[in-house]
């Protein structure tokens, strides 16, 4: 495409100095027929004032000329023809347009015979007198006289020919037709360029377009076509200000380049010169209009020296990427440059520039279009850049999840044998946190080309791959990765890829001269062994992903059980809003006792859900997923409002009745948790100090800061707090010791073996104290056995609740248990004789 583009400017240039050279040889015109050869003479008035009669006065001191004469600014210049007798038809004197004011004389035996005035600012008797001025001479046996009196508005060249009328019609024609190719082209552009900036909101392509209309407009005055389009009122004003478009089509120019180069590329440097430049222009343009047409002129050309150097100047500091596009931009004004420096020496008089009106053309029509294919290119290469982006990641550049399913969907198609390898860095995020995507990126982009390297050196070594095969990484969303291994591996080669993975994250990211290790979570499917379509095999590759490697393993290989185990999950999840709007979930009561006194304390509330096909879910296995799905709010409150009016009935049984109840991590610091236990216990007439909020010692570690705040605001409404699981966490002393609970609960592991473990009579005793000095009363889990009772009441524990006391009981069963045993003094022996 380039070498075709810069062989047609070359082959233009070429032909733009072929025919300067052929002008300076030959004044022809390039489509007049057979000229008749005629004689000229010229005297210049410089007082712009003698007559036709004065002049005919004066021909001794006319010399002679050829047939381009230069006009001097400011000076009228009168050209004598002689015409000689001619019987064979008419002759048309022409003459190549010019910016100024035409006087055709025609005289015959003294007499003038016609008078023709070329202004094209005014009303002409023919709009082909602004293509193409001219007169024509009748047949006659005698000779004519011809005076053109020439004034131009900037130094320039008139030139003067003669042909036959009917050549004189054909070349008209050429012109016409010419000058509508050319104008037809560049409206036709301009319209569709307009079409595209409204259809679109684009002030890029606005300017654009309105630099092709005005260059349009201002071609049509030069060669006079505008007569011929618009109205004599409107072609006058149009070549009245030409120099005027001339500057606006040099500001449409300068929106252009700021669109489409310097907006979102260079900085506000830049930016800031080029629309100053840009409204010094417009400044320009109100401060040359009443001004004589040779300081427009020099505006003219000060402005455009200085819009060409900008825009050199911007294209040349385009970043590395759009240096292509400024090397086309480059070759599109090409030709423009070229035509405004024939017209400027033109206007300067230093070349005939009415000599090259072909050549001009051509230029201009040859600009626009290029420009146009300027603007197609461009839109295409944003339409492939948006495709890339489709298919592709725009910060590594790694094809995304719809080419790895059409990398999978081929090989499907094709029955071969693939496995589909996912991974997930984890410490990336913390760079991110604390570097910025950028510096996180270009970690990123390091770590994946030395994947690359290592995968396709292994495959090719290892595997005998082809010598040019290339393992593709594919990146699926902002964590997720994948690579596809062809053909049948066996076991042992998939877990050397998932080695070769893991070792070259695991060597380390740099993070402020530190090494980060980036562990992975690899996933792994195979077809057809796995899974026998693409959509089967991403999924079962995810599932690998989400179950954790067993042992030293550093990834995991699909398993049907895991898949299972995912199932019931979900399957859980979208149980969990039916369930507390069905009213699925049930409360059990685990009683308490005073292990000092043989008294009851309480209860703990233990949530039970009977699911219709999935049978009883343990507390263990829903609960993460109501927090992980974020129901357990839900959750809580049915829980808080089921428990407390249940709490109301006990109270009315034993007043003294305590109820402990679990609270989520998720949900410990919610407000409208606090404000729904104020709302239940003043409806429900409870006492505060009679419900326990027990929250694991997890909890305690995750929320350090805030917790003591949450636990005060929960005691100022006279509610009482527990830690629920102690020793299974890492709290320090001094931490409970801030806290300020009111009781502390040994987690059963330490509980049920402690008859037989002295480790566990260590850890219980330690704990006994250690609350008791805390001010803490201290509740054991897990009492199975009378042996364990005992032990315990002797280490000083307050409370104690298992087995060897009651199982969890269902409310009404719970409420029986209750009220026998708040009729005993001492439920010890009763407890004894029960179990034994």
């Amino acid at each position: 495409m380039w070498s075709g583009v810069i062989r047609v400017i070359a082959v233009l240039l070429i032909v733009t100095t072929g025919l300067i050279l052929e002008s300076h040889a030959q004044p022809s015109d390039l489509f007049a027929g057979n000229q008749a050869p005629i004689s000229l003479t010229t005297y210049n008035d410089a007082t712009n004032q003698l007559t036709l009669a004065e002049i005919r006065q004066m021909t001794a001191q006319m010399s002679g000329s050829n047939q381009n004469i230069k006009l001097q600014r400011g000076i009228a210049t009168w050209v004598r023809v002689e015409i000689p007798a001619n019987t064979q038809g008419e002759q048309v004197i022409y003459a190549q347009p010019i910016q100024g004011v035409l006087r055709f004389y025609l005289e015959r035996s003294g007499k003038l015979i016609q008078y023709t005035l070329i202004a094209p600012a005014k009303e002409l008797a023919s709009p082909a007198q602004a293509v193409l001025p001219h007169i024509k001479v009748p047949r006659s046996e005698l000779s004519a006289q011809l005076f053109i009196q020439a004034q131009g508005t900037h130094p320039q060249v008139l030139s003067i020919s003669m042909v036959s009328e009917p050549d004189f019609v054909q070349l008209f024609s050429h012109r016409v037709f010419l000058f509508g190719v050319e104008t037809g082209s560049i409206y036709f552009v301009a319209f569709f360029l307009v079409m595209m900036a409204v259809s679109q909101f684009r002030p890029g392509l606005l300017a654009i377009a309105g630099y092709v209309i005005l260059i349009a407009v201002i071609s049509g005055a030069e060669s006079g076509i505008n007569v011929l389009l618009f109205p004599t009122v409107m072609s006058g004003a149009l070549v009245t200000y030409n120099s005027q478009f001339f500057l606006l089509s040099l500001a449409c120019l300068l929106c252009f380049f700021h669109y489409f180069t310097a907006q979102k590329r260079l900085n506000e440097q830049h930016k800031y010169y080029l629309w100053r430049l840009l409204w010094a222009l417009l400044l320009v343009v109100c401060i040359s209009a009443p001004l004589h047409a040779s300081y427009q002129l020099l505006f003219q050309v000060m402005a455009a020296l200085v819009v060409t150097a900008y825009v050199a100047y911007i294209l040349c500091v385009q970043p590395p990427q759009h240096q292509r596009e400024a090397r086309l931009l480059a070759l599109v004004f090409t030709p423009a440059l070229v035509l405004l420096v024939i017209l400027m020496l033109g206007q300067l008089g230093v070349l005939a520039s009415s000599r090259y009106y072909l050549l001009n053309h051509a230029l201009l029509t040859g600009h626009v279009l290029l420009l146009a294919y300027f603007v197609y290119w461009h839109e295409r290469q944003k339409k492939l850049l948006l495709l890339q982006y489709a298919n592709h990641d725009k910060e590594t550049g790694l094809p995304n999840r719809h080419m790895l399913q059409k990398a999978l969907d081929g090989l499907q198609s094709t029955h071969q044998h693939h496995t589909l390898v996912m991974f997930r860095p984890k410490v990336l995020s913390v760079i991110r946190l604390n570097m910025g995507w950028d510096y996180a990126a270009i970690q990123l982009k390091s770590l994946l080309k030395k994947v690359q390297v290592q995968l396709d050196t292994y495959g090719r070594v290892t595997i005998a791959a082809e010598p040019n095969s290339k393992t593709q990484i594919y990146r699926l969303d902002d964590t997720l990765f994948a690579i596809v291994l062809r053909g049948k591996l066996e076991l042992s080669q998939v877990e050397q890829y998932a080695c070769l993975l893991a070792s070259i994250f695991e060597e380390g990211i740099n993070f402020k001269g530190e090494l980060l290790v980036d562990q992975l979570e690899i996933g792994v499917a195979s077809n057809p062994v796995h899974a026998q379509s693409t959509e089967a095999l991403m999924q079962r590759a995810l599932q690998a992903i989400s179950a954790r490697p067993l042992g030293t393993q550093k990834w995991q290989l699909f398993d049907h059980n895991d898949s299972l185990y995912l199932e019931r999950r979900v399957k859980v999840a979208s149980s969990l809003k039916y369930a507390v709007s069905q009213n699925q979930f049930t409360l059990y009561f685990q009683p308490q006792v005073k292990l000092q006194q043989g008294e009851v304390f309480g209860a703990e509330v233990l949530l039970r859900w009977h699911h219709p096909e999935l049978g009883v879910i343990p507390p263990d296995e829903f609960i993460p997923i109501a927090e992980a799905s974020g129901m357990i709010p839900e959750i809580t409150d049915w829980v808080v409002e089921q428990a407390l009016s249940l709490q109301a009935e006990l109270c009315s049984i034993y007043s003294q009745h305590v109820l402990s109840l679990n609270v989520s991590g998720k949900d410990i610091g919610r407000k409208d948790l606090a404000v729904q236990l104020i709302t239940l216990i003043s409806q429900l007439n409870l006492a505060p100090s009679q419900l326990m909020l027990e929250i694991t010692e997890s909890v305690t570690l995750a929320n350090e800061v805030d917790l003591n705040e949450i636990i005060d605001g929960f005691k100022r409404l006279g509610v009482k707090m527990a830690i629920d699981d102690f020793g299974t966490g890492y709290s320090s002393l001094a931490y409970l010791s801030q806290l300020g609970v009111d009781e502390i609960k040994i987690d059963k592991s330490f509980v049920m073996n402690i008859a037989s473990s002295a480790t566990n009579q260590t850890i219980c005793k330690a704990t006994c104290d250690m609350a008791h000095n805390l001010g803490s009363m201290v509740v054991a889990e897990g009492v199975e056995s009378v042996h364990c009772y005992q032990m315990l009441k002797a280490f000083g524990c307050d409370i104690g609740q298992g087995f060897y006391i009651s199982r969890p009981l269902p409310f009404e069963e719970y409420k029986a248990w209750l009220t026998q045993f708040i009729a005993l003094d001492d439920i010890t022996q009763h407890l004894a004789s029960e179990n034994s």
